[in-house]
């Protein structure tokens, strides 16, 4: 979505969370603490593929997100586990992902689309770009509840 598509663009105060996104992806329910349990006892590790597909990515840039080399997926693979760190990554990438559905009112396309464009508010760069790092994540929620709001700088 383009800056000026942005201006525009005027959510629905009653925009709506991705009804179980958490859930399709295997993280648990949208409920904290059973979040918290799934990512504490280690996520399934085909959360990694449910995560790609929804997000449209390659596996490699999700992989790279979270800071997950290939080989070590595969050796997880026959554990069939993420740790909880890796599992806390992947947390913080559906995270992301859900708020940037709901703004754009459940259009997964839509939020596929605003993550991998340059945004001026980022520097020129896309808020995909973003979500390697906690810090960089918060700024994109920060970013989005600005656009949800209509403050954008």
């Amino acid at each position: 979505m383009t800056q000026q598509a942005i201006r525009k663009f005027k959510p629905s105060a009653k925009a709506k969370i991705p009804a179980g996104l958490f859930v399709r992806l295997g993280i648990g329910s949208d409920e904290k603490m059973d979040v918290v349990a799934s990512i504490r006892a280690g996520l399934a590790v085909d959360v990694v593929d449910k995560l790609t597909e929804e997000l449209g990515l390659p596996q490699s840039k999700l992989l790279s997100l979270i800071d997950l080399p290939s080989a070590t997926l595969t050796r997880r693979r026959r554990t069939k586990r993420l740790t909880p760190h890796e599992s806390d990554r992947v947390y913080r990438i559906a995270t992301v992902f859900r708020a940037a559905v709901q703004l754009f009112e459940g259009d997964p396309a839509a939020a596929r689309n605003w993550l991998n464009e340059p945004a001026k508010a980022l520097g020129g760069n896309t808020p995909l770009e973003h979500l390697d790092t906690e810090a960089g994540a918060a700024e994109i929620q920060d970013l989005i509840g600005r656009i949800e709001y209509g403050v954008i700088a």
